[in-house]
């Protein structure tokens, strides 16, 4: 008897791998191609109407890796200041408007222009358009013709004719069940031709049109005292344009004498103004949908608490600062000394002294305290941003930085801390918060910072992933 085949071991590997191997493949979809710019948009006066603005660009996410956008591409404006460019004016990710660049410009400080390598900057300027508010639904007013409401009692109304209990009975006779009810208005009536009808002609019946219908269509004759008027009119001078004429063109560009009002950009910022406004702006290549990075407070006591949390931890890194740079504090303010209280002669006994305890030093006096909370990630931790100054007794204030993040524990781990004060700007820079801002559409934030020194200055873009917060990105040194 011959054996029956059967696959062994070896043969039914070979078989198994000599499967289509595009069953076992998958579409793996293109990475999404970025183009991001970040600028700062500084203005003086109303942001609805600025006496003076320039854009100031920072940052540019393109090839997915961050570039300096003033200096990217400059051939011979940068690529982040071409002509055309819109750039929505966000805070912490809420559109408050768009800025359109008319045109750019390299700008040399005086200061600078007389250094023998004169740094310059490129600044955007254009017209700042606010976001339309949103329109207030009308209000409901009752209706000056109310519509009718037909009672049950109304004759036009229609109604359905029910079958009478008689009629689910079986028939008696037959000449009953053939007898169509009389007592229904509505029901149709079939009728037969009589021998006297059929022979008459018919006789058509005008109906109940009334003759003096003033809808009735009815022919007139043409007046010729009318046309003639008509011609001579149509024969004046006028003449009349052609619907494709330049003058209906809504395109067409129209002259006017002097500086219209509403069309002019605002004027070139220039400097650092003491009165001088900076909010971020963004201006991506898609259209996204939006990001708040906003955090409400929860309580009404939480900002009063959170605040005096950042105060107890800022006062041992200023007074430390303050100890190291041999800087002085201004004199407490005398406290008149409280009069001596008499009492009653005694024996004089021999007191003995008691040890003096030293007293703490009184808290350090803070001023233009700020505390900005934000949500930079989907279910990320709160940060705060807590900016102060401490006034010295000579010399200029001393500037504290901390950026902090709330624990699930309630305490706050601080991720950022930045103390300088305005005769050591060249050394540790003055960290002046701008905003929240995402800058390569990654739906997580990064802080935007000026880095302000004593002359010149840059930005600096820092991401919360871990305990510390990490430069991510900083710009040129712009003035």
């Amino acid at each position: 008897m011959p054996r029956r085949p059967y696959l062994r071991g070896p043969s039914l590997l070979a078989v198994l791998l000599a499967v289509p191997l595009y069953a076992q493949t998958h579409r793996v979809a293109a990475p999404e191609r970025v183009t991001r710019a970040v600028a700062v948009y500084e203005w003086t006066g109303d942001l609805a109407k600025p006496t003076a603005a320039r854009l100031v660009p920072v940052s540019l996410f393109i090839d997915g890796h961050l570039e300096d956008a003033g200096v990217y591409l400059t051939r011979p404006l940068p690529f982040a200041l071409q002509t055309g460019t819109v750039y929505s004016v966000e805070e912490a990710g809420r559109s408050e408007g768009t800025v359109g660049l008319d045109y750019a410009r390299d700008v040399v400080t005086r200061r600078s222009a007389t250094d023998d390598n004169p740094v310059s900057a490129w600044f955007g300027y254009g017209s700042f358009v606010p976001t339309p508010a949103e329109p207030k639904a009308p209000a409901l007013h009752a209706s000056a013709h109310p519509v009718p409401v037909v009672s049950s009692s109304d004759p036009d109304r229609p109604h359905f004719v029910t079958r009478s209990s008689s009629g689910s009975t079986p028939a008696s006779t037959g000449s009953d069940t053939s007898k169509p009810a009389e007592d229904d208005p509505d029901r149709p009536h079939m009728k037969r031709r009589t021998d006297s009808t059929s022979d008459t002609p018919a006789t058509t019946s005008t109906g109940n049109v009334p003759a003096d219908d003033p809808d009735r269509p009815t022919l007139r004759h043409r007046d010729p005292k009318q046309d003639a008027q008509r011609r001579k009119a149509d024969s004046g001078s006028s003449v009349t344009g052609m619907n494709t004429s330049l003058n209906d063109d809504p395109n067409r560009p129209t002259m006017r004498r002097g500086k219209p009002a509403g069309i002019t950009p605002p004027a070139e910022l220039n400097n650092l103004p003491p009165n001088l406004h900076q909010v971020a702006a963004v201006s991506d290549a898609a259209n996204r949908e939006p990001h708040l990075f906003t955090r409400e407070w929860t309580a009404p006591t939480e900002r009063a608490e959170t605040t005096l949390q950042f105060e107890a931890l800022a006062q041992p890194r200023l007074a430390a600062y303050i100890e190291t740079n041999h800087l002085s504090l201004p004199a407490p303010p005398a406290v008149p000394a409280a009069a001596p209280k008499l009492s009653p002669k005694k024996n004089p006994r021999r007191s003995v002294a008691k040890p003096s305890t030293p007293q703490p030093p009184p808290p350090i006096a803070l001023s233009s305290e700020q505390l900005t909370p934000y949500t930079l990630s989907y279910d990320g931790l709160p940060t705060f941003v807590y900016t102060a100054e401490a006034t010295l007794a000579t010399g200029g204030p001393v500037y504290l930085t901390l950026v902090a993040q709330r624990l699930p524990s309630g305490d706050l781990q601080i991720a950022l801390s930045s103390v300088t004060d305005a005769g050591h700007l060249d050394r540790t820079p003055w960290m002046r918060l701008v905003d929240a801002v995402d800058p390569d559409a990654g739906h997580r934030a990064s802080l935007l910072f000026e880095l302000r020194a004593q002359s010149t200055r840059q930005f600096a873009l820092y991401r919360l992933t871990s305990a510390e917060a990490e430069q991510q990105f900083v710009s040129g040194v712009i003035q």
